[in-house]
Parts: structure tokens; C-alpha cells; sequence
């Protein structure tokens, strides 16, 4: 295989068309049918190459010498606190990770503070204001502004075997809970804060919050104690240390 050849594998495992590449690293789309021309192919300028490897993740030790993994192996994020180098393994959140493309002028990773616990298990009040740590991760793992994330450490065992006690949890502050059915959540009931799965039971008027781990009940919220019920965010991200 050769450079073009890559190239073609390359957008293939990426799933998208040549033009919707070109426009990602802001060529034209024959620039790309250029690069991977049959006959007699040219090669991506050095600016060209820096921005397949921004955008996409392309290793370009591989794109030029064919040695190494397709693209560049790096963790997903890591702790921010002192003396802490642990990496964090991103999980996916609600399988919803996003990939947006971030200007080159922009800081690719953002910060996050820990707001403290979210229980998987009863629920327990969470009155931390300052931050306990931060973590680092790709800013285009988002899909909204950074001020309506927050993470948090998960407490408990009601969502193994999808999330362990120790993850932290990305939540992204929603209040639109009709789109939501479904999804993992952070919601806060009259006993605290709790991470479940939501589910709306239109037909009885109540809410359900429902854990994974069938060794935990089910929280029930009928119509009367609704007014009681906050939903504060979906899951976006889960991050387990490593």
C-alpha cells in the first residue's frame, strides 16, 4: 500500500464521503479525489496532512511509512489534580458521543470540575459547591457549550453492569425530560440526587427511575410527587480510571 492507498482505506473506516473529508479539513473535494487518483496520485501538503491528523486522528507516521496503528493512540482524557496522572477510558456515555470538528484555533481539550457524588443506589444529597478535582477531556466530545456540563463521581452499584461505582458521569443540563424517555439521567427526587434510567409513564402521569442492576428497586414517582421531581441533565460521557 502507498500513500493513496491509505488515504482510501482511511476515509473508508471513517464511514464518510470524499467530500464530506475535503470539507472537514477544508479542501476541496478535488483536492482529495487528487490525492487518491488511480493513475497518478499527488500528495497532501504538509498543512493538509497536520489537518487530517487534527481533525481525524490520523497517525501520519502510518499515512507516510505504512508502520504503526491507523490512527494515534491517545487516552480519552485525565485527572486534573495534584499528583494525579490517571487517564480516563471514555465509555460513551448515552452512546451518543459526539464528534464535532474543532477549529484549529481552538483548544482541542476543556476542563471540567467534579461536583462531587452522584448515587447509583438510594439517593443522597449533594450539597458540594467547590469543585473537588477537575478532569480534561476533547472539547469535541461536546455538543453544547462547556457551562452546561458538569461531571461527577459515580457512587454505588444500581447501573452495573453498564456503569461501576468510581466512574465519573458527564451530565449535560437538559430540561426538554419528554426527549429523554429512556436515557440515563441525573434527577433529583425528595431523597437526593440519583443516576437511573428515566422512563415517563405518560398514561399513569408518573415517573419512573429505574436502575440497571436488578438487585435495586425502582423508584416510582406518582403524579402528586412530581412537583417534588428535577430533572438535572442526561448522561453524555462516562470516563472509568485507569
Amino acid at each position: 500500500m502507498d500513500i493513496k492507498d491509505r488515504l482510501i482505506a482511511f476515509i473508508n473506516v471513517l464511514g464518510i464521503k470524499r467530500s464530506e473529508f475535503a470539507k472537514g479539513i477544508s479542501v476541496t473535494q478535488s483536492n482529495v479525489s487528487d490525492w487518491v487518483n488511480r493513475k497518478k496520485p499527488s500528495k497532501p501538503s504538509p498543512p493538509a496532512m497536520a489537518r487530517i491528523n487534527e481533525v481525524y486522528g490520523m497517525n501520519l507516521n502510518w499515512l507516510i511509512t505504512g508502520k504503526g496503528e491507523m490512527f494515534v493512540d491517545e487516552p480519552d482524557g485525565k485527572l486534573l489534580s495534584e499528583g494525579d496522572n490517571s487517564n480516563l477510558s471514555e465509555l460513551s456515555g448515552n452512546k451518543a458521543l459526539y464528534q464535532h470538528k474543532v477549529s484549529p484555533f481552538e483548544s482541542r481539550n476543556i476542563t471540567l470540575p467534579i461536583y462531587g457524588e452522584i448515587a447509583a443506589g438510594e439517593p443522597v444529597k449533594n450539597d458540594t459547591i467547590e469543585p473537588w478535582e477537575y478532569i480534561e477531556i476533547p472539547k469535541a466530545y461536546l455538543s453544547d457549550k462547556e457551562s452546561t456540563y458538569c461531571a461527577l463521581v459515580v457512587n454505588g452499584n444500581s447501573m452495573v453492569p453498564r456503569i461501576s461505582n468510581g466512574d465519573i458521569v458527564v451530565i449535560h443540563e437538559r430540561h426538554d425530560i419528554d426527549n429523554l424517555n429512556g436515557k440515563i439521567c441525573a434527577c433529583q427526587t425528595p431523597d437526593g440526587i440519583t443516576h437511573k434510567k428515566l422512563q415517563l409513564d405518560s398514561e399513569k402521569r408518573r415517573i419512573i427511575l429505574r436502575p440497571l442492576n436488578q438487585n435495586y428497586e425502582v423508584i416510582v414517582l406518582e403524579d402528586y410527587e412530581i412537583e417534588t421531581f428535577r430533572l438535572l441533565g442526561e448522561m453524555a460521557l462516562q470516563f472509568r480510571v485507569f
